[in-house]
């Protein structure tokens, strides 16, 4: 007995030692934020000042310098991240990972964003002669110089791998990645096809698809009548591919940009006369965060920017003449194909043509190489294969306008970086070809401005790009792309403001030879609940400030949520469902509710639970079970409900397969029931239970995170959260039966910038700067993220109150 108590002391002893050796050896990788070291390259002293929350200020005397040293502090917070985004978005995710992302890099080789990468790399080697490429390189320098010289981040000894240096080409694979991640049209198409095809056009008229007559929208400077697109051909192996891209978007270790708020005040709105410039930008949740902090500054430049890993120019950024932000725009840049393909040729417009095929090899960690073979047509790659649909499914080809467009978006960064005014500015925006951006405005001249950046595709009036298209023909394809000049805008407005909230943009003036017609332009774009929420609380007031403002950005209201519980009331209230399953005081206390998605508050999980009954007792029939699931994790269901729940009469509410003609009441009081048995199923019997904070959590990953073993020292949370789906303050979450919704996005930041003291703005962050689990900057912010607090952000060394670090020449 003794003598087993020996050995479970020693076994104990050496799971302790071992422990306290790892502890060290990661401690040891963690980040330095003060000391004076020397670095190759540099002519003169860099001198970083942080700010209590690790925010770099880099000053140094020449651009050089700077964005060598800048590329260093970088790599030093965030190399792993740099390291995945471009594996991503050059196919070579499963070289760590293994056979679990084998169908991420399938896709993306498919796709061909390796080639397409190193085509727009050798595009940027011509411009060795220029500040752009000379700033690029020297950042591209800071980082492989820290992989030589700095700790190797704690994931590559546990993963196992080394990391490589960094290249041009690895800027442009990092934005296929993010550019893959933020499109809409391959997470949404193949359900809009199948409801066209077996239903009909009344069926998404009532999903709310098209814009509706009394939809708002982002206004421009132009106003007129619209133009709807028609019907094209259809697909039929719908659920599987849509189901494919799913779990592709659900294996990428990248966050997704789901949607985001901006909104910029002029003088005549403020309290201090300047413009006043808010930005959230709505992303997936990940560890390390998506933006990454820093002030650049030397003589003749200066700005404050939110930096992507892999990305030397910030893509939301500020000086003391400027700022601007971005949300998404939505627009549909992906075109689906069905080919007819025989014997390895594709017959389009009445010949056929050769099918390209190229074979590529995928490296798998723990696995032999797989070779995969890519397929390409006319329209593009066809995915397939990708997505492993069976080999008797109808070829489907892919258009993505980012692939098909030079790419020019580094380019267009560093002019933004650089403006001084709006006419600078403005000049890097047609530049922007995909993802499409609403870019947002505000500069110390009391300019406010928004533009819809992106390249969009022309297509013929038949068309209508939501659907699988006719490949054959050629009569489907695009014709070419709008001008930047056609592409909605809105520069200081007489109502004193801009905002975007991926709400469908003011439509086009097109112009045909001497005529001119309309466009809605097709996207899949977010209802207006919170572009309306923001309009109605700007218009309250002509004197905002960055205080006051707060309430607007920490709004957790959504007023048509209100309105849809109120219309679900009105029907249910009829019959005797509502006294049957609650007492009058919870009747009143549950649907008197003003929207506001309060964490203590019981109707929000109601809400939520009601809508996702009703939407499936209405659906389900007509899309099947697996494909309603899917219809719930897009877009379109957030446009869905807020208009078919008050349509009295429409098609959707009559079950299929039944005798009876059911009607709003019956589908009504059918969810009703469900969801009420659900909740008390899930959450108890007494509603004060239900409250939002039991519903709603957010826990915030980290890649390593999702092995369990990990998961309490990388991830944080779960916790509750403040807000909604469509709320100013966003908890985004997909809807489901389990009544334990898993908020998987929202705010990446909350600037605010009042132009009467430019370099003391406003922002917070949902966890820290750092991507290292054991610096101190990891996680310091999400405390005051979940509270709705700010921290300064400044400009000025003097307000820098922190560590200093120093890089002299070596």
């Amino acid at each position: 007995m003794k003598r087993l108590k020996h050995i479970a002391l020693l076994l104990l002893s050496l799971v302790a030692l071992f422990c306290a050796l790892i502890y060290a050896w990661i401690r040891n990788t963690k980040p330095i934020y003060e000391g004076s070291y020397p670095m190759k390259g540099l002519q003169a002293e860099v001198v970083i000042h942080y700010d209590k929350y690790g925010v770099p200020s880099i000053q140094a005397q020449n651009k050089h310098d700077l964005y060598q040293a800048f590329g260093y502090r970088h790599a030093a917070e965030r190399l792993f991240q740099m390291d995945l985004l471009r594996r991503v978005g050059s196919g070579r995710l499963a070289e760590i990972f293994g056979q679990p992302v084998i169908k991420v890099d399938h896709l993306f080789r498919t796709l061909g964003t390796p080639q397409y990468a190193r085509a727009s790399a050798a595009y940027f080697e011509t411009l060795r002669d220029q500040p752009i490429y000379q700033d690029a390189q020297a950042y591209l320098e800071g980082i492989n110089q820290y992989i030589k010289e700095g700790p190797v981040p704690p994931e590559y000894g546990i993963i196992g791998i080394t990391p490589e240096p960094f290249g041009i080409e690895d800027m442009y694979y990092t934005l296929a990645a993010m550019s893959f991640s933020f499109s809409q049209g391959q997470k949404s198409e193949f359900i809009v096809d199948f409801i066209s095809r077996q239903h009909g056009e009344d069926y998404l008229r009532d999903l709310a698809v098209y814009h509706r007559d009394t939809e708002s929208h982002i206004p421009s400077n132009n106003d007129s009548d619209m133009v709807r697109p028609k019907f094209g051909q259809h697909f039929t192996e719908d659920i599987e591919a849509h189901a494919a891209m799913q779990a592709i978007a659900e294996a990428l270790p990248v966050a997704s940009l789901e949607g985001s708020n901006a909104w910029v005040l002029n003088g005549k709105k403020t309290k201090s006369g300047q413009v006043l410039f808010c930005n959230d930008t709505h992303i997936g949740y990940n560890i390390p965060q998506t933006w990454y902090e820093a002030h650049l500054i030397c003589p003749g430049f200066e700005i404050y920017g939110h930096f992507m890993a892999g990305i030397p120019f910030a893509l939301v950024g500020r000086n003391q003449r400027l700022s601007w932000g971005l949300t998404m725009l939505l627009n549909d840049d992906v075109d689906f194909y069905r080919e007819h393909i025989e014997d390895q040729k594709v017959l389009y417009r009445g010949q056929w043509q050769d099918v390209t095929q190229t074979e590529e090899k995928i490296r798998i960690k723990g696995s032999e190489d797989t070779t995969i073979v890519i397929r390409r047509t006319a329209h593009g790659p066809i995915i397939n294969d990708a997505l492993r649909l069976t080999s008797e499914s109808t070829p489907i080809s892919m258009f993505w306008t980012y692939t098909e467009r030079d790419n020019r978006n580094i380019d267009a960064l560093h002019i933004l970086n650089n403006a001084q005014n709006i006419k600078e500015f403005e000049a890097g925006l047609p530049l922007i070809h995909a993802p499409g951006l609403n870019v947002n405005y505000g500069d110390a001249d009391g300019n406010v401005a928004w533009w819809a950046c992106a390249h969009l595709m022309r297509r013929p009036s038949h068309v209508n790009s939501l659907l699988v298209l006719d490949g054959t023909s050629g009569q489907d394809d695009h014709t070419g792309y709008y001008t930047f000049d056609e592409n909605p805008k809105n520069i200081n407005p007489d109502n004193g403001f801009i905002y975007s909230a991926n709400d469908w943009p003011q439509q086009m003036q097109i112009k045909e030879g001497d005529s001119t017609h309309t466009l809605w332009y097709p996207g899949y774009y977010k209802p207006q609940y919170r572009a309306d929420r923001i309009v109605q609380m700007l218009e309250t007031s002509n004197n905002w400030d960055m205080e006051t403002i707060k309430t607007v950005m920490n709004d957790c209201t959504n007023p048509k949520d209100a309105a849809v519980m109120q219309e679900i009331f009105s029907v249910l209230k009829q019959n005797k469902s509502l006294e049957q399953e609650l007492s009058t005081t919870e009747i009143q206390t549950l649907f008197a509710w003003d929207g506001n998605y309060d964490p203590n508050s019981s109707s929000p999980t109601l809400f939520n639970a009601l809508i996702y009954h009703i939407l499936q007792e209405a659906m389900q029939d007509e899309l099947t079970a697996p494909r309603f699931e899917l219809f719930v994790q897009t877009h379109l269901m957030q446009r869905a409900y807020g208009y078919l729940l008050f349509q009295k009469e429409t098609r959707w509410w009559d079950k299929i397969g039944t005798q009876e003609v059911e009607n709003r009441e019956i589908i009504f009081t059918l969810a009703f029931q469900k969801a009420m048995s659900r909740l008390r199923e899930v959450h108890g019997k007494n509603p004060s239970d239900w409250t939002w904070s039991k519903a709603a959590s957010i826990e915030i990953k980290h890649p390593l995170g999702e092995v369990a073993l990990l998961r309490p020292f990388f991830n944080l949370g779960p916790r509750p959260v403040h807000g909604g789906n469509e709320s100013i303050r966003q908890a985004g979450f997909y809807l489901d039966s389990t009544l334990h919704y898993k908020v998987f996005f929202g705010s990446q930041m909350r600037i605010i910038t009042d132009f009467e003291h430019p370099d003391s703005a406003l922002n917070i962050t949902p966890a820290g700067q750092s991507g290292h689990v054991m610096s101190a900057h990891y996680d310091d912010q999400f405390e005051m993220y979940l509270q709705g607090y700010y921290r300064t952000m400044r400009m000025n060394r003097a307000g820098v109150e922190g560590k200093v670090m120093r890089f002299h020449p070596s």
